[in-house]
């Protein structure tokens, strides 16, 4: 495909380098990469994934053979949701409630030395339309919610409960609709969360994830890094390109992941604009 019958300008290898801050998601790009800490680059793996730590994510990168990285390099909505929670220790003084996986609780545990608990299956009894009793002995200073192949109708009952107390935190690591593997696409943790957000009604909770800006303003102030100088690189249209474009990131779309080139002409005659990358790019052709 020549670039005239692409959505979205090629960006060009003779600009591809001009910018001081790169951030991707975590697909392709070895190459590139690689050239860009040749270069002194910063360079950061922005993520929504939320099952690893970022020393877990950061060991993945490497068997898939992203080299000259560090944890500073990979940013996940643990990173973001830890660092705010060492900034507001009124939301650790007591244990933690987690819709999620036991990722996220050593992640946790490890750097806040907080009990972390609501892990795994939790059924509602069977021929129990509704519960005789909840447990919510346990005292919890904070829910989180994120991915959770055990999420069931009991941990929203408990989850809701706790966020009766207004001084319960109400954390999500993400909020993407779905995620596709090779044979089959799942719901993502935004499905779990919409459940929360309307029966934990007038709570709102806060995003650490693409695309909202809990995790630009991390970077922006742990790193230093100037949105103006900083390029958002991803295949996701609702995640990747919006969270650059709400961010002030020049954006720029990989054709390689789950968004084509009918959905970029789709989001560019739409209303919601900010689902528009300013450019295009296969990695081989920077490369």
């Amino acid at each position: 495909m020549t670039g005239s019958d692409l959505p979205v300008p090629i960006l060009r290898r003779e600009n591809a380098f001009n910018y001081e801050s790169y951030l991707f998601d975590a697909d392709g790009a070895i190459e590139f990469i690689r050239s860009l800490l040749e270069k002194g680059k910063q360079v950061f793996i922005v993520t929504n994934n939320a099952i690893r730590s970022a020393k877990k994510a950061l060991e993945k990168l490497e068997n898939l053979g992203f080299m000259g990285l560090t944890e500073d390099n990979i940013v996940t909505p643990n990173t973001v949701l830890i660092d705010l929670l060492k900034r507001n220790p009124h939301f650790i003084s007591k244990g933690i409630y987690i819709i999620g996986t036991d990722g996220l609780k050593d992640a946790l545990e490890e750097e806040l030395g907080v009990e972390c608990f609501g892990v795994g299956p939790d059924p509602m009894p069977l021929n129990e339309l509704f519960p005789q009793s909840i447990d919510v002995e346990r005292k919890a200073s904070s829910v989180i919610v994120s991915d959770d192949p055990h999420f069931s109708y009991m941990k929203m009952i408990k989850a809701t409960n706790y966020l009766l107390d207004p001084n319960c935190g109400f954390f999500v690591t993400n909020e993407d609709a779905n995620f596709h593997t090779r044979s089959y696409a799942l719901p993502g943790t935004g499905c779990l969360t919409a459940a929360l957000r309307t029966a934990a009604l007038p709570r709102i909770p806060e995003v650490m994830g693409k695309p909202g800006d809990r995790m630009a303003s991390f970077l922006i102030q742990r790193f230093g890094i100037d949105p103006s100088k900083t390029l958002m690189v991803g295949d996701r249209l609702d995640t990747d390109i919006k969270f650059g474009n709400v961010n002030g990131f020049d954006t720029c779309w990989v054709r390689t992941g789950v968004h084509n080139e009918e959905d970029v002409r789709k989001a560019k005659e739409g209303e919601d604009q900010t689902l528009v990358p300013k450019f295009t790019l296969h990695f081989e052709d920077i490369i």
